[in-house]
């Protein structure tokens, strides 16, 4: 059901490709080494996120290393599961996310298994999913969103199929809550109508979703036209550039020209913000989530869409940034992320995570600097 990817060019070539994949060798290298702080079993910060890591190293690297690595934090992400009481569902900080990474390793080299090791994670969701009415999360870092991203990594498997109209069913009873909450990608409507558009795509759905996604996409356009909502924040989290990618997605997804045509304005809106401001260096984090390595991720994926070339430009410019932020010797590879310390002040630390920290930002730039097609990023639903 999953269609094949257009061809992936890269970001950059040259110098700047060098220092990309430069900054990549040394965040596996300190990644290889002994972890400043035990990163849990989940996705965003944890085993599984290094896993991914790992795994694309080997995967465009070409390094045998990377694929041992690949597995053993994968294997440690399950053994840390299972010993704990009651792991979250989550795809981004429970055993969900673990799951998907499992599923994805499958389709490459060497991770092929006899036996399915994700049977137990989807009968877990499927009964979840069956309690209705819903009263659970509805995102994608921690609820339904996020488990759609995975049944979708499952398909076609009978289990994943079954999930899909469950789904959709606590999906359309979240519908009035999703338009009221914010209009970002990780935890708001930018998130749900981006699943709803890759389920149409994909055809994991009937004409009920596209319904739903009519009436999401129709309310969130009239917020975003009545206010300023959206505009403050410049992230793949948050703001105007994740949700233009959703509206990009759904405007392709039910062939509604008007529907591409805010996503363009938004993201072109997004694109020229920042311009000549390199010393935000200084202050912006450079990690997928909410930094310049998300930013420069999302236009790149935008232009290869659309050929625009003032997202190539913003691309290439957050890229820059991304590269300018490191600083060798310090952190993961040369990279800080910023966080709130125990004190309550903001500061820097050592993240070797996937979606907050180095993990993350080394994906990117593998993507930046060669034609590997980053097939991770369904996980930010911007494939």
């Amino acid at each position: 059901m999953r269609r094949a990817p257009e061809a992936w060019t890269p970001l950059v070539e040259g110098e700047s490709a060098a220092r990309a994949l430069a900054a990549v060798e040394d965040i596996a290298r300190d990644l290889s080494g002994p972890l400043q702080t035990a990163p849990g079993a989940g996705l965003s910060g944890g085993h599984a996120g290094l896993a991914l890591f790992f795994t694309y190293c080997e995967r465009v690297l070409g390094r045998a290393d990377a694929g041992e690595r690949a597995r053993s934090h994968l294997d440690q992400a399950v053994t840390e599961l299972e010993i704990q009481p009651a792991p979250s569902a989550s795809l981004y900080h429970g055993f969900a996310g673990v799951a998907w990474v499992t599923e994805h390793l499958a389709a490459g080299e060497g991770f092929a298994d006899e036996e399915d090791p994700n049977e137990e994670i989807d009968a877990a969701l499927l009964s979840i999913l069956r309690r209705s009415p819903w009263r659970g999360e509805h995102d994608l870092l921690g609820g339904l969103v996020g488990w759609g991203v995975y049944a979708l990594e499952r398909l076609p498997r009978p289990s994943a199929a079954a999930m899909l109209p469950l789904l959709l069913a606590r999906l359309a009873e979240q519908v009035d809550a999703v338009r009221k909450s914010d209009l970002g990608m990780a935890h708001g409507a930018a998130g749900m109508i981006a699943l709803l558009a890759r389920m149409l795509r994909e055809g994991a759905a009937g004409p009920e979703a596209g319904g739903l996604l009519t009436e999401l996409v129709d309310s969130v356009l009239a917020r975003r036209s009545s206010s300023s909502e959206g505009e403050d924040d410049l992230a793949w989290c948050a703001g105007d550039a994740g949700l233009s990618v959703a509206l990009l997605a759904a405007g392709r997804a039910c062939g509604r020209e008007d529907w591409e045509g805010a996503a363009r304005r938004l993201a072109a809106t997004a694109a020229a913000r920042y311009p000549d401001a390199d010393d935000l260096v200084q202050s912006f984090d450079p990690a997928l989530c909410h930094g310049t390595a998300g930013l420069s991720h999302l236009f790149h994926r935008f232009y290869q869409v659309t050929g625009d070339p003032a997202l190539l430009a913003a691309a290439r410019r957050w890229l820059e940034r991304t590269l300018a932020r490191r600083r060798p010797g310090e952190g993961v590879g040369g990279y800080l992320s910023r966080r709130r310390l125990a004190d309550g002040r903001p500061g820097w630390i050592a993240d070797p995570g996937f979606l907050g920290g180095a993990a993350g930002i080394g994906l990117a730039l593998l993507a930046a600097a060669t034609p590997v097609e980053p097939a991770w990023d369904r996980l930010l639903l911007l494939s």
